[in-house]
């Protein structure tokens, strides 16, 4: 069983909030903007998926853990929604405009694969996300960005804490219903390639409020994304997630990770006697 915890936290994200993590580093702090358009989209899809899943397994731990894994996401989508509302509030007309078109874009391919895709295919999509994210987060606590917007840094911290302590349930609700490994790969990295070419997009989307037309353009692919994928330590981590061996309920856990799991339990539990 997955050891998850549903946490409301108490976040307030200030009116104030830069649209950029960090004014050095444009294109990274467009990406991540890119990165939070995209939750409130994917996660009621990955809600969606779980509540489906969940009333087949024939697990009640597995399906347990899909309810918890729901749970956690919809914390997810709330904060996200709000730090969005606060970004579009900021952008120019234009760009504002151009990024409600991506973002329909994305909404309707949610739900045509909830609606026309089988929840196998479904199921791997969701773990593909989960697989890469895990990566992106354990890359992240082991580099942490310096000089990050300190509201920025909470929420993407307790977000990717939370993407590692749930970790296990997507893999393992596919593994229970369908247990195809080619299949999950295949839809998975078909996923990823979905999921991040609509962050690129609406990364490169909202940095044309922050560059003349031309010039600092999101690096989106070649030698150089590579470099730095490798250098983040996000790659070796993602390359791990692809052979028939995986399973991330193997990987472990730093210390830090679960002491920061500690600390949200506490200020969650505290704004709820509060």
């Amino acid at each position: 069983m997955a050891d998850i915890t549903v946490r409301k936290m108490p976040f307030e994200w200030p009116d104030d909030l830069p649209i950029l993590a960090s004014t050095d580093d444009v294109s990274g702090s467009c990406e991540l903007v890119g990165f939070s358009l995209t939750m409130p989209h994917l996660e009621p899809y990955l809600i969606r998926t779980m509540r489906v899943g969940g009333q087949q397994a024939t697990d009640p731990t597995i399906a347990e853990d899909m309810k918890n894994f729901s749970a956690q996401e919809a914390q997810h989508h709330r904060n996200h929604s709000l730090v969005n509302k606060i970004v579009r509030n900021k952008l120019s007309p234009e760009t504002a405009a151009q990024v409600e078109e991506i973002e329909a874009e994305l909404e309707a391919d949610y739900r045509e694969f909830t609606k026309d895709k089988s929840l196998q295919f479904n199921l791997a999509y969701a773990e593909g996300f989960e697989a890469m994210t895990l990566s992106m987060a354990l890359a992240r606590f082991d580099n942490p960005r310096e000089g990050m917007d300190p509201e920025w840094g909470r929420l993407m911290q307790w977000h990717l804490a939370e993407e590692v302590e749930h970790r296990t349930v997507t893999f393992d609700a596919y593994d229970h219903l369908f247990g195809s490994y080619f299949y999950r790969l295949r839809v998975g990295v078909w996923a990823q390639k979905h999921f991040m070419s609509y962050v690129l997009r609406l990364a490169r989307c909202v940095q044309q409020d922050f560059t003349e037309p031309g010039d600092g353009k999101t690096k989106g692919g070649g030698w150089e994304l590579l470099k730095k994928q490798w250098s983040s330590g996000f790659l070796p981590r993602y390359l791990k997630t692809l052979p028939p061996w995986y399973n991330p309920a193997k990987i472990e856990i730093p210390q830090g990770i679960r002491d920061m799991w500690a600390a949200y339990d506490e200020l969650a539990v505290s704004a709820d006697e509060a």
